[in-house]
């Protein structure tokens, strides 16, 4: 989950490059917790959108949906963002 922290701050700083890296490396982990995962596939596809990268934000809000957690409302996000690209906070 520290990569998952980290990746968060990272994002908020809009230090994007680095913040998908720790994202990237969740899933490349065990995803303790479990949530990580779709949490994960989120804030990628969210880092994608505000870059100019739709078609991969389309596929990580897509791999998040497949994951069928619902963490946080996290499918519900996931749908939303398929519908309409995430602008920032």
């Amino acid at each position: 989950m520290f990569e998952y922290r980290i990746g968060e701050i990272l994002f908020r700083e809009r230090i994007f490059q680095k913040a998908a890296n720790e994202f990237r490396t969740v899933l490349a982990g065990n995803f303790n917790p479990k949530w990580t995962e779709v949490r994960s596939f989120l804030e990628l596809g969210k880092i994608f959108d505000v870059t100019g990268q739709r078609d991969r934000a389309v596929h990580q809000y897509k791999m998040a949906q497949r994951t069928q957690d619902n963490t946080r409302g996290a499918l519900e996000e996931a749908g939303k963002y398929l519908e309409t690209p995430y602008k920032g906070d």
